[in-house]
């Protein structure tokens, strides 16, 4: 595979594992608890910065204590390289959970450069967010950002991943919303006025600043998921019975403006400043 990141990257990629869990409890210590996951690829688990504090979960699940005034129980269950595809397994690992939460999805990136029909990826993500508020989850999605406008890629290649993106975005944002779930469109010109502030190193993931722009496209819709779980009785906070919202026919709400072929595997190396990778191959995204 080293020919086709020849082809497709200007850049090797971080491999997002010197990024720091922010998976455990914030807020106060009585009352509530919010279970709160981050599903998805390098996205969520926020390769590109080193510190706790930047990462989308730290941030998001601070938010959420802060304004429900409750306490979240934050879980990143999202990795690197995922596809679409793959996020089944995420998926099916919160559905068999008794106490239903709120989930944050953020995926994409890699179906844009695989070489595959991206309104199958669409479909699958609406599948899952269908499985998810059945399951009495509350659900928002980041539908696929602008790829292209990553210095990362070759020319060429860019002006593809951008097409295939925003495409791709739009049959995210119909299948998210036909499955009960929000949605936040990430796209947004910030990335193509100011690269150099807003992609860390490689060029491709985003800096801390960055990923300060997704959570300010995001944060609005995560909190009032949040706060549908809070209204919620005790009982369906414990997942004894159906959410408002789950059973079908429910109304559905954006919040602005979500066997598949094997992931393309390409081989990085350590780029200055960055996490030191274990040596072994890496996904993109």
């Amino acid at each position: 595979m080293k020919r086709y990141a020849a082809v497709v990257l200007r850049e090797p990629l971080w491999d997002g594992r010197g990024v720091v869990s922010p998976s455990g409890r914030y807020g106060p210590g009585c009352g509530p608890v919010m279970p709160f996951v981050l599903l998805g690829d390098s996205s969520a688990v926020t390769v590109g910065v080193s510190e706790r504090q930047d990462t989308i979960g730290a941030q998001l699940a601070g938010m959420l204590a802060s304004r429900l005034e409750c306490a979240v129980e934050l879980e990143v269950l999202a990795r690197a390289g995922a596809t679409t595809a793959a996020l089944v397994r995420q998926v099916r690992s919160v559905c068999g959970r008794t106490a239903p939460g709120v989930a944050f999805i953020l995926i994409g990136g890699n179906d844009v450069m695989l070489p595959a029909p991206v309104n199958r990826s669409a479909a699958r993500l609406g599948h899952y967010v269908h499985e998810l508020r059945d399951a009495g989850w509350e659900v928002v999605a980041g539908s696929c950002a602008d790829i292209g406008a990553a210095p990362a890629l070759r020319r060429a290649v860019a002006a593809v991943a951008s097409v295939r993106s925003r495409r791709l975005a739009r049959l995210q944002s119909a299948a998210v919303l036909a499955a009960g779930g929000r949605v936040v469109a990430l796209e947004t010109d910030a990335f193509r006025r100011r690269p150099a502030q807003l992609y860390c190193p490689d060029g491709f993931h985003p800096s801390p600043e960055g990923y300060r722009v997704y959570l300010r496209l995001a944060g609005s819709a995560v909190a009032g998921a949040g706060e549908a779980w809070l209204r919620r009785s005790p009982v369906e906070r414990r997942g004894g019975m159906p959410a408002v919202g789950a059973q079908k026919g429910a109304p559905r709400e954006a919040a602005g403006p979500a066997k598949a072929p094997a992931l393309i595997r390409l081989r990085t190396r350590t780029l200055r400043g960055a996490p030191r990778p274990s040596g072994a191959e890496r996904e993109p995204v």
